[in-house]
């Protein structure tokens, strides 16, 4: 590295004592002597739980965070909503039981409130399909003479409106809908055979839906990942799948977005009707003046700190946005993403009194998003100081390095197993982490956040683990 190049690192380096600076001196000399560091845009900064800066490099400069912007997202949420909080999906029906006939003389309704974790793979000892199931049971009915009516009626299924086209066909740019179920994404499993370039073939689509239709030009690759990817927007019917997938594989699940949730919600329920061997009889039945409406059964998602942790335990983009958009919507209004996301903007500038980012989602899919180290430490030092309750729903909500979530291979058999704990944020040409070192019962705010390196993502994420476990030792 160049003298003056060591001169301007130095220059960076914010420390409390001359032994701690020699210590921090060195320790950023020798991230910066890889080739892949010098030639990507990166920002540092650690500081102690008292806000007193340690460490920084380009600490106020904006990149991009990835699903770093999660923590903005979670941390709003416990800040906003009351901590029993929980998102609650009714079934009710508009007509009396004839318990002679076994019918109902009505329709069965179900009013939903994007529950992300309806019937979710993330909460599987929660069923609203089980507890569906069992509430028909235990009624007894045989019959329904009206239809099975999904409320609200209106169906607003909506990916952000900066998402880039080649996400949103996929599971991870599902987007928002007050009749989320299953994580708004299906399973589509393929065959596939030991030559490579050749075309492969579905064995099945969980859950299972006939509108749904594949377009697949899906190969046999060379590699043994799945490098496949689907283009479909909301309401359109068909996904065009393309890429690669391993060869010699039987069931090989892909998981893409649902082209409409509503659509297998309703589906899920008939099936189980059927199952019950309740025939729906689908009258238009006459309005009746006064009509009331009867619960038979109120399904409760888990408390909002389990959905929290799920949001940055699995980085989960779906429950993000649906706590995102419940954070900011008031008893009659539901907010768009893009709404949400300016809301959420507006109430860290309050909080934090800064006003240099940019927030254009919740979860950290779009590449607008804008945040710089300095200002993720920030919102760590205001959890810290925040309420025991909060502060304890947000620490535990968070990963641990070399244990579990998406920090579990992060320093695993290092000295910051179990010593970091905080959130990691990646797509091509990102990779960013923050969080809190611990140590000696103390909480040290550290990020570090890195863009546009062309190098692969393996070699990066090797570069900061040796730089945090070299500044861990040094604290």
């Amino acid at each position: 590295m160049k003298r003056s190049l060591l001169i301007f690192v130095f220059q960076c380096v914010s420390t409390v004592s001359f032994f701690t600076q020699e210590s921090f001196e060195s320790i950023l000399s020798n991230f910066f002597s890889n080739e892949e560091i010098i030639r990507s845009h990166v920002g540092i900064e650690l500081r102690k739980q008292n806000q007193e800066i340690l460490l920084k490099y380009h600490s106020k400069k904006l990149f991009v965070p990835a699903s770093l912007q999660k923590l903005f997202t979670s941390s709003f949420a416990i800040n906003t909503l009351p901590n029993d909080f929980t998102f609650k999906t009714y079934v009710l029906v508009d007509g009396k039981i004839d318990s002679l006939t076994n019918t109902l003389l009505g329709n069965l309704i179900i009013q939903t409130s994007g529950d992300p974790s309806l019937e979710s793979r993330f909460f599987k000892n929660q069923s609203f399909i089980s507890d569906f199931n069992a509430t028909l049971k235990k009624l007894n009915i045989q019959f329904i003479s009206g239809k099975i009516i999904i409320k609200p009626e209106i169906n607003d299924y909506q990916p952000n409106s900066q998402w880039l086209w080649s996400d949103i066909g996929n599971y991870y740019g599902a987007g928002y809908s007050s009749h989320t179920f299953k994580d708004n994404y299906v399973e589509v499993f393929f065959r596939s055979t030991n030559k490579i370039g050749d075309s492969t073939s579905i064995m099945k689509i969980e859950p299972p839906e006939n509108t749904l239709i594949i377009d697949n030009e899906i190969t046999v690759g060379t590699s043994n990942r799945d490098l496949s990817f689907a283009f479909g927007a909301p309401f359109q019917n068909i996904r065009n799948m393309k890429g690669t997938i391993p060869a010699n594989k039987e069931n090989f699940p892909v998981k893409i977005s649902m082209h409409n949730p509503k659509i297998f919600l309703k589906s899920a329920l008939k099936s189980e009707c059927n199952i019950l061997g309740i025939e729906i009889k689908n009258r238009i039945l006459k309005t009746q003046k006064n009509i009331s409406f009867d619960t038979i059964l109120i399904h409760e998602s888990p408390l909002l700190k389990d959905l929290v942790k799920c949001v940055n335990y699995n980085s989960n983009n779906n429950y993000a946005e649906h706590i995102l958009i419940e954070s900011v919507s008031s008893k009659n209004k539901r907010f768009s993403l893009d709404e949400s996301s300016e809301l959420l903007e507006l109430f860290w500038k309050d909080k934090l009194g800064l006003n240099d980012f940019k927030f254009i989602d919740g979860s950290g899919l779009s590449r607008l998003n804008l945040s710089s180290p300095n200002l993720f430490n920030q919102l760590l030092n205001f959890q810290l100081n925040s309420k025991p309750n909060i502060k304890e729903t947000f620490l535990n909500s968070l990963p641990v390095a070399g244990i579990s979530g998406t920090l579990r291979y992060l320093g695993e058999g290092t000295s910051i197993e179990g010593k970091f704990i905080g959130k990691s944020g990646s797509m091509i040409g990102v990779r960013c982490y923050s969080g809190y070192f611990t140590k000696n019962n103390n909480y040290f705010p550290f990020t570090i956040m890195i863009n546009n390196f062309v190098c692969s993502d393996y070699l990066i994420r090797k570069h900061i683990e040796k730089l945090m476990i070299a500044i861990y030792n040094n604290l």
